[in-house]
């Protein structure tokens, strides 16, 4: 007689039956297009295959990813020919041709699979990320040799990939995060990742086995990306229910200009709509804190030096991670 593992596990514990069915979509194989110098520059630095595997085992992620490196737009374009890929990494400088006309031709020979551009630079990656109309959907960030972006990267993906899905399976929640400057993504995105998966893992039953700690970790709340009023009020509007926090920067694009006070109308709107959901403000001027109490909301200043604990102090106070209080 022959027993499956899994028939036993989901019989013997209901509670863990729904997790198997939770993050179907995993960023499994990416491409890395760069010049030999910044592959160098970047595996002399972190080593970063060895960073990646070392991250996940650190968070108690199973199954990183495979990093796979090209060096030119036509060698990129014969390995998504040759091979499924999960993302693409584009570098600032590519050897053969412009950032835009790479991106181009890997979308249409790869019209699927999510595109990210990564600059050394802050200059490289502002001007990258103002050119809307040569790089419509790809999003930009700024490497600094820190491996926790890499992880907030294939992260951001997997949620986008996964959010339909496992909101209408299992309810899960939804964090929004809304910023367009590609610096403080870099700075903020990873900050947020590691603390949720610390947090979730804080909260997990002590009981619970190696297997059913990475079956419930699936269940984990999803970050979301906006960089426009436009984007964040249709994630808001598209997963209302479950909807966990949101957090904003103050001044980004809305109606196709720079809006200073995008942040603080868009945190109104759905503190208006929904007077229970926590909302976050994030900035870099201090006197904006005295707009986020007329929300209200929770004010967080990006240059303090308290950012980590700041942002933590959120996650316990506000999104339900911290101890029960009367």
């Amino acid at each position: 007689m022959n027993l499956s593992f899994n028939n036993l596990t989901d019989q013997f514990d209901p509670r863990f039956k729904i997790f198997h069915e939770l993050m179907l979509e995993k960023v499994g194989d990416v491409l890395l297009l760069s010049t030999f110098y910044e592959a160098w520059i970047m595996e002399e630095d972190c080593r970063l295959s060895e960073a990646i595997i070392h991250e996940y085992r650190g968070l108690n992620l199973s199954n990183p990813p495979r990093l796979n490196w090209v060096s030119t737009t036509d060698d990129a374009l014969d390995a998504l020919e040759k091979k499924k890929f999960d993302l693409v990494i584009v570098m600032s400088f590519v050897a053969d041709h412009t950032v835009a006309d790479s991106v181009e031709w890997i979308r249409s020979k790869a019209p699927g699979v999510p595109v990210i551009m990564l600059c050394h630079r802050v200059d490289d990656a502002v001007a990258i990320s103002a050119d809307r109309s040569a790089l419509p959907s790809a999003r930009t960030f700024v490497w600094s040799g820190n491996t926790d972006l890499l992880l907030a990267m294939i992260k951001i993906i997997e949620d986008q990939r996964n959010v339909v899905r496992d909101t209408r399976a299992a309810g899960v929640r939804v964090i929004i995060y809304v910023e367009d400057s590609p610096e403080y993504m870099s700075d903020l995105l990873p900050i947020l990742y590691r603390e949720l998966v610390i947090q979730t893992q804080e909260v997990m039953e002590e009981g619970l086995n190696e297997e059913h700690r990475l079956l419930a970790m699936r269940a984990r709340p999803k970050i979301l990306v906006a960089q426009t009023y436009e984007e964040a009020m249709a994630l808001f509007e598209r997963f209302e229910p479950y909807v966990l926090g949101v957090i904003s920067d103050v001044r980004f694009p809305r109606d196709n200009r720079i809006d200073g006070e995008a942040g603080i109308r868009l945190l109104g709107q759905i503190k208006a709509d929904r007077f229970d959901i926590p909302l976050l403000l994030i900035s870099a001027e201090p006197k904006n804190a005295e707009k986020a109490a007329r929300i209200p909301a929770v004010f967080v200043d990006k240059n303090a030096p308290t950012l980590l604990s700041d942002v933590r102090a959120f996650f316990m106070n506000y999104l339900g991670f911290g101890d029960f209080i009367f």
